[in-house]
């Protein structure tokens, strides 16, 4: 409701309405998970309402930076989902999840004091990892821990190892 992004439930119906597109087309399909570094300092720091504003400002650069075709969802707190379809091959995400940590980073203006936060991203590209939808997302969040132990600001592919437990 804050951000006016899609939930948990359209972000389910727009991931099936992507993998069902790239079965048809022999096209890939990337699920990002975004976590915010930093976001609880903000929040801790300047308040609630500072918090919400920057959610805000980071949901509609992420909504900027997508094509009308993919999908933004905020999932909860400060975890954002991408859907990014319609791909050629396996790793055109790159280029997009370069651009989305760069916007991200940039400075926000709020309670007349510029913050900075960072992101760390999970992803996982489907048919590659040709799993359900639900799975494909878990899969896309352990890799987002990857990001985060790897040294945050940065963007992680998942690997099968990761959940092996």
């Amino acid at each position: 409701m804050l951000t006016g992004l899609p939930n948990r439930l359209l972000l389910a119906d727009r991931l099936a309405q992507a993998l069902v597109h790239a079965r048809r087309t022999h096209e890939f399909v990337a699920v990002c998970f975004l976590d915010l570094d930093g976001f609880k300092q903000v929040n801790d720091r300047l308040g609630h309402a500072a918090g919400d504003l920057l959610l805000k400002e980071v949901a509609q650069r992420l909504v900027n930076v997508v094509r009308d075709s993919d999908t933004v969802a905020r999932v909860g707190g400060d975890e954002f989902v991408l859907i990014l379809g319609e791909m050629k091959s396996a790793d055109d995400y790159s280029l997009f999840l370069d651009r989305t940590l760069v916007e991200i980073a940039l400075p926000i203006a709020l309670e007349n004091t510029r913050v900075q936060v960072t992101a760390s991203i999970g992803v996982t590209v489907y048919p590659l990892d040709d799993v359900d939808e639900t799975t494909l997302v878990k899969h896309a969040d352990a890799a987002m821990y990857q990001a985060k132990e790897s040294g945050k600001s940065r963007y992680c592919l998942y690997q099968p190892a990761q959940t092996a437990l």
